[in-house]
């Protein structure tokens, strides 16, 4: 009943709830688009390797666009920044309709890159002044169930826009259709941002005279100076990592050990949503139980562990309702990890750099998650999907009992 109560407190927050609704929704188009321009790259194409460049297409960009989106976020502003993301991305939806549906094959393909591009880009910039902002809009002692709100609605819209909303599009309008209902919904998050009062203080004026590049340098140079701070970050990054390899794994997971079709994979992820709920409302109900960096441990400990137990189970010879707990096991482990990361990533900076650091941890997650991607599937391939899981099980362990160690110094 309090977490509850906590979240209806922060739903009755206009500023916090505008920014919630306005994220969810753009949540909802970008995943919407990305299947809508999926299906339509087989259709034109009929190449997997086409499929994977548009993959390419996004991580590339949301890392390039990670490196600038912290100074652009605190020397512009957190709210002026999320309107032009979303009105940006509101006519990349206006785009890939108009594109996809009256051009040919070939001038609509490169339409579904750039939008792919475009939408990767700007997303990086809403995110980091959605982060940056949270502070500015709820009290410091409801950070962590903030947080767990921003993180829920996050997967909420993900869920809705590719399992829901964008296959019943697909299926009874086209996949361009996908393209105008989206940028309906970033007009009605740009609605939403616009009636957030704008930052007060002039960010340019703030920042002085200050160079381009050492604004650049001023968030990484934040992480370096706080022992913690970097600590958590480098967190973050792994527990990143570790999920993007573990998703990479799923479908293998799934088609090779479970014998149930590939196409069912995502279904099998939602015990993974249902656990992070579960691990978000004890966060906030519990956060201040334990300081953040030993929730971070505790999470990492749980994910490793969780990771061991999927690894055991997974097999024909278990029925699949066993193998359902470890899954809900890592959503849960991550809450753990991610929100308490998020809390100090938040808390820790000057708040006039909090854009700069927040946008640096999203960068190295981004730059991190290429090599480990390609490794984790060549070592599947090698080794067997089983024995990767276990490595990664230990890796998780270790870096929770390294995490608990520094917490106890």
């Amino acid at each position: 009943m309090r977490s509850a109560g906590i979240a209806s407190n922060l739903l009755a927050n206009s500023g916090f709830r505008r920014l919630w609704i306005a994220q969810f929704t753009t949540v909802v188009f970008v995943y919407s688009l990305s299947l809508a321009g999926a299906v339509l790259i087989e259709q034109h194409t009929r190449s997997s390797a086409q499929i994977g460049l548009v993959i390419l297409a996004s991580i590339l960009p949301a890392f390039l666009g990670s490196l600038i989106s912290g100074m652009v976020v605190d020397r512009w502003g957190r709210i002026q920044s999320l309107i032009v993301s979303h009105g940006v991305r509101m006519l990349v939806g206006i785009v890939f309709w108009l594109g996809t549906r009256g051009l040919p094959a070939r001038l609509a393909v490169r339409v579904i890159y750039g939008a792919s591009v475009t939408n990767a880009i700007f997303s990086q910039f809403a995110l980091t002044a959605e982060l940056s902002l949270l502070p500015d809009l709820v009290d410091r002692s409801r950070l962590p169930s903030a947080n767990a709100l921003l993180q829920f609605g996050m997967l909420a819209g993900e869920g809705v826009g590719i399992v829901l909303l964008s296959p019943l599009l697909i299926k009874w309008a086209g996949p361009p259709t996908v393209g105008a209902v989206g940028a309906g919904l970033c007009l009605v998050a740009l609605a939403l941002i616009l009636s957030l009062p704008i930052d007060q203080l002039s960010p340019r004026r703030a920042q002085g005279q200050a160079s381009v590049w050492s604004d650049l340098r001023a968030g990484w140079q934040v992480l370096a100076q706080d022992r913690l701070l970097t600590w958590v970050a480098v967190q973050a990054v792994l527990a990143a990592t570790l999920l993007l390899v573990l998703l990479s794994l799923i479908p293998g997971l799934v088609s090779r050990h479970l014998e149930m079709n590939v196409e069912d994979a995502p279904y099998l992820i939602l015990p993974g949503g249902l656990g992070f709920v579960l691990g978000s409302l004890i966060v906030s109900r519990w956060s201040e139980r334990l300081s953040r960096p030993a929730w971070i441990a505790l999470g990492f400990i749980a994910l490793g562990g969780s990771l061991g137990l999927l690894s055991l189970l997974t097999g024909p010879k278990f029925p699949l309702w066993i193998v359902l707990l470890p899954i809900a096991g890592i959503g849960l482990a991550l809450s753990l990890i991610i929100i308490p990361a998020r809390t100090v990533l938040q808390e820790r900076p000057p708040a006039p750099l909090r854009g700069r650091v927040i946008a640096a941890q999203l960068a190295v997650a981004n730059a991190a998650a290429v090599f480990p991607l390609l490794a984790g599937g060549m070592l599947a391939d090698r080794l067997g999907i089983r024995p990767v899981m276990a490595l990664l099980s230990l890796f998780a362990v270790g870096t929770g009992a390294i995490g608990w160690h520094r917490t106890k110094g």
